[in-house]
């Protein structure tokens, strides 16, 4: 290799694939130990911005664009023996990227507030003992014996060990779970990836933010960094920031608003429209097809009308469940109708290619070519069949009947392929279900079907996916498809980015019970320690106490939003002009589409005038500013944490949330 000029070079590397180099494997551990510390130190400790709950977290961002990027881009002009190469960054990045799906309320934060709570929180007043405790598995929850989980909360008496040992038989066996459903996911997406790439050309825009930060010219420098439209973008936010900074200390600098969150009265009944530029967003909005911004925003507008009209005329069948979509559960169950079928249209458009995966997995067709998957197709197959087997027994063994613990498995299952298809196709970072797995459960089969420890069992699940995170399974496929960019190793890469899963389960879990035992985790005054890990229990319980049977209003409104989504979907394959994707109608009534809104409407807005007035060639000299924005907007809240650190230790500044 060091023989080979410049054109040899690039074309080596357009015909052999790169593998994981041991240094880039070492700055990824290093990068991803970051990841994982931040955002907990952050949200718990300084009281600062919240930098996870998102398919790429802020956390990874902030590591990555403030410290491992512009360190690497010195290096290549001081000491180019020592940066590492495009494909070298890439796996930090991926490393970097699973690790952020796992500390704080991403995962860690609700999981360990949500397992510790049950001893802790029952009290006579909300009858957890008569409904919950005796049904609880005894394996999956810590008991509070000698005040283990008192001391967790409220802090421990000086001189006395933290008890890790009450912690170590729930966490091997949470971890067993979290292992099998991490190994389906990567199988699922191994079987997916190609059609939704090479077929459907979804675009992954959270993948195309790195991959535009990496991108090199010929010198070797990041192409970015010589673009002065860029450094434009970076300083508006930067030095809007840098404004409120200086008027946390002299109060002759009054706020600049640009990021604050107004809302526009419609009328009543009719919700308001809220109005928030989040350059996070936009960032990602910018590489989103036209017709789904569109979707996304046309699609939330009838949603407000939908639910202004029923509000109007007093019709409702039901509020909405905890987690779950704005406007009642009509709306809800609706939306949560066109997500299934959405996903049920994706499997569907795939049905050639997975019937190619069936065949070189069970013949080993050689027609068939699996070399760049994160497994073999045979190897993905047998994981979905034999993960999925030992996700139903671990489900059962917790006290799961087999009839809820096939629906709740089903629909985690629906929810890790749709949500991912929803991510790679939207570009939204902040993407949900609009109705839990574990609400779908109760009202589809009614709990008065249920016995209590299926009950409490569902209640514990809470912990682990109540927030409809897919746990790792969309940032894996957008992994996948940034290897497959550069011509990487993705077998390596696969392999890497499961030893920082791994790595950050660890860390993740023993810091935060580090921090708890050391400064009390209700101290904390996070929501994931202090009122929601009481409600997912007091929500079981309140259905406990008043039970239903199926609930078919529901299940009308479910139809509802199937057949609309089916229709929708028909009209868009068979007209080329139809201008609506159905993918709009799966996240409608969601608080988190809600947040995001304006901010696709403003990018729908801003890319439509860019392609009409110069067409694509002025849309991509144009991307420069919009990654400037963004990566302004994600210096700006590594500086305001960094000012919060040193100032305002405990009093922090929240600048980003979601």
């Amino acid at each position: 290799m060091a023989e080979l000029n410049t054109a040899d070079r690039g074309l080596y590397a357009a015909t052999e694939r790169m593998g994981v180099t041991a240094r880039a494997f070492w700055v990824g551990v290093g990068v991803a130990l970051w990841v994982n510390l931040l955002p907990a130190y952050s949200a718990y400790i300084v009281h600062s911005s919240r930098m996870v709950f998102a398919h790429l977290p802020m956390a990874t961002m902030v590591v990555f664009t403030a410290l491992a990027w512009p360190l690497n881009a010195l290096l290549a002009r001081v000491k180019p023996r020592w940066a590492l190469s495009q494909g070298e960054m890439v796996v930090v990045f991926s490393m970097g990227w699973i690790a952020g799906a796992i500390p704080a309320a991403n995962f860690m934060g609700l999981f360990i507030g949500g397992i510790a709570a049950p001893y802790y929180y029952a009290s006579p007043e909300n009858q957890w003992a008569d409904y919950l405790l005796d049904g609880l598995p005894k394996w999956a929850a810590p008991p509070d014996h000698a005040n283990q989980m008192t001391w967790f909360f409220e802090g421990k008496p000086p001189g006395v060990g933290i008890p890790w040992d009450a912690w170590a038989a729930p966490l091997a066996w949470w971890g067993a779970f979290l292992i099998a459903l991490a190994l389906v996911s990567v199988a699922l997406m191994a079987a997916l990836r190609k059609q939704w790439v090479d077929r459907e050309r979804l675009p992954f825009p959270l993948a195309e933010v790195p991959l535009a930060m990496l991108d090199q010219g010929e010198t070797g420098t990041y192409r970015l960094l010589s673009s002065r439209l860029f450094w434009a973008g970076l300083s508006i936010p930067l030095a809007v920031m840098a404004w409120n900074i200086a008027g946390y200390f002299w109060h002759a600098f009054p706020p600049i608003p640009l990021m604050e969150r107004w809302a526009l009265p419609l009328g009543r009944g009719f919700p308001a429209l809220p109005i928030k530029l989040n350059f996070f967003v936009l960032g990602f909005a910018f590489f989103t097809h036209l017709d789904v911004l569109f979707s996304l925003w046309f699609f939330y507008a009838l949603g407000v009308v939908q639910t202004g009209v029923f509000d109007r005329l007093g019709y409702s069948i039901g509020a909405s469940d905890i987690w779950g979509s704005r406007g009642g559960a009509a709306l809800g169950w609706q939306a949560m109708g066109a997500f299934f079928a959405f996903t049920a249209l994706s499997v569907w458009m795939a049905r050639a290619h997975l019937r190619d995966v069936w065949r070189k997995a069970m013949r080993g067709d050689e027609d068939v070519d699996d070399s760049n998957e994160l497994l073999s197709y045979r190897a993905a197959v047998w994981g979905i069949i034999t993960g999925s087997g030992f996700l139903f027994f671990w489900l059962w063994h917790s006290g799961m009947s087999a009839l809820v613990t096939a629906v709740f498995l089903f629909a985690l299952i629906v929810m890790t392929v749709g949500v991912t298809r929803f991510v790679a196709e939207s570009g939204l970072a902040y993407a949900r279900m609009p109705i839990t797995p574990q609400s779908f459960t109760f009202y589809a089969i009614g709990i008065r079907q249920m016995d209590a420890n299926s009950a409490a069992s569902l209640a514990l699940s809470y912990s682990t996916f109540g927030l409809g995170n897919t746990f790792g399974a969309s940032t894996l496929a957008h992994i996948a498809q940034m290897g497959a960019r550069i011509k990487l190793k993705t077998r390596a890469l696969f392999w890497t980015t499961m030893c920082a899963l791994v790595l950050s389960l660890f860390v993740s879990a023993a810091f935060t019970l580090y921090l708890g035992y050391e400064h009390g985790a209700y101290n904390f005054n996070v929501y994931t320690f202090n009122s929601g890990n009481v409600v997912i229990f007091s929500n079981v319980v309140k259905k406990l106490q008043n039970p239903f049977g199926t609930s078919l209003d529901r299940l009308m409104f479910f139809g509802i939003g199937t057949l609309i989504t089916l229709l929708c979907g028909v009209l868009r394959h068979r007209f080329l002009s139809w201008p609506l994707s159905p993918i709009g109608l799966t996240v409608f009534t969601t608080g988190i589409l809600q947040r995001q809104v304006f901010s696709v409407f403003f990018a729908w807005l801003v890319k439509s005038g860019l392609l009409k007035i110069g067409g694509i060639g002025l849309y991509r000299r144009s991307l420069p500013l919009f990654m400037g924005l963004m990566l302004g907007y994600i210096l700006g809240i590594g500086l305001v944490f960094l000012v919060d650190v040193c100032f305002f230790m405990g009093q922090g500044h929240m600048v980003h949330h979601w």
